[in-house]
């Protein structure tokens, strides 16, 4: 009961934060009556938002295959359940908390799904992920604030993008099978201060290869997502630039990633309305892409989420030797 009490508290902070966000945003009355009027939803790019969407989803959830079964020797399971379980976790974050879910919520799934490590291993691993996901932005940020500031030409802050990427994938690369190594040291430690049974972490030879692998993956869901947010933006009528979707995305992103409401509501949209703001959206246009974009986003997990739930049951009604 009290846990249902606190969720529902958070759940009212992230709504009123939302509220008065847009109520700062356009403190004007005709402003606020003119919100809904100003979207103009385009289906092509609705279509574009979700196959975004989905290959942010394919390439996160094979980043997450590859890293708990061959960079941390976890039991091996089918594609279709990490990616069912990352988009079921993104709709339940959504309600719950964002964080909890991407460190616990997808363990879980998976030992529900058969896999036969503990959770302390999968929230280890969560952890992994969680560190490049916040390096990538943190870099990108970097390279945001003096590109947006000086203005150069296409091709210098194209360059500086491409940069930002390599460093990104050489410094990952190199870091990817020491920080692996310290993390399963630490769920060793950890298991035995709590009295538990703990072999001696063993960390299986990751080759270039695999290690490289990662780093791609990890690259292109961040290109995927600059997709999708600036698909979103377009879809409901939105115009953003390549310049400004790549140098507000990190500020938004990073924004998201504090969980102190459920699904960082009222949080992430204040990263973006500052974001956005600072490239020079109007307010009315960036009021609409705040109000739009959790809703898309949410819309589209949920299609992919059942979609893969529909997949998943289809197999383990087919018999032994038919191909689902």
């Amino acid at each position: 009961m009290r846990a249902r009490l606190i969720a529902g508290l958070r759940l009212l902070v992230g709504l009123a934060l939302l509220l008065a966000l847009l109520w700062w945003l356009l403190p004007a009355p005709a402003d606020r009556q003119a919100l809904l009027a100003r979207i103009e939803l385009d289906p092509r790019f609705l279509l574009l938002a979700l196959a975004a969407t989905t290959l942010a989803a394919i390439v996160t959830s094979a980043r997450w295959q590859r890293m708990a079964e061959d960079v941390m020797g976890g039991a091996r399971l089918p594609a279709l359940v990490y990616f069912h379980a990352l988009c079921l976790t993104r709709v339940l974050g959504q309600v719950s908390s964002t964080l909890v879910m991407d460190l616990v919520g997808r363990g879980l799934a998976l030992r529900r799904a058969g896999a036969p490590d503990g959770l302390g291993h999968s929230v280890t691993q969560a952890v992994l992920e969680r560190l490049f996901d916040l390096a990538l932005p943190l870099l990108m940020l970097a390279w945001a604030i003096p590109t947006w500031q000086r203005q150069p030409g296409d091709a210098l802050a194209l360059t500086g993008f491409l940069a930002v990427c390599l460093g990104f994938a050489v410094l990952a690369a190199l870091l990817l099978v020491p920080l692996t190594r310290l993390a399963l040291r630490a769920l060793t430690g950890l298991r035995r201060l709590l009295r538990r049974t703990a072999a001696p972490p063993t960390v299986p030879p990751v080759p270039r290869a695999l290690a490289l692998r990662v780093v791609l993956l990890s690259l292109l869901r961040y290109l995927f997502v600059l997709l999708q947010f600036w698909a979103i933006a377009a879809a409901v009528g939105v115009d953003l630039g390549a310049l400004q979707i790549a140098a507000a995305t990190p500020i938004g992103q990073l924004a998201g990633m504090i969980g102190v409401t459920p699904g960082a509501l009222g949080i992430q949209e204040a990263g973006w309305l500052g974001a956005l703001r600072w490239v020079g959206v109007d307010a009315l246009a960036v009021g609409v892409f705040v109000l739009c974009q959790r809703l898309v986003q949410l819309a589209n997990f949920g299609l992919l989420a059942t979609f893969a739930w529909l997949l998943l049951r289809r197999r383990r009604d087919c018999p032994p030797g038919q191909v689902a």
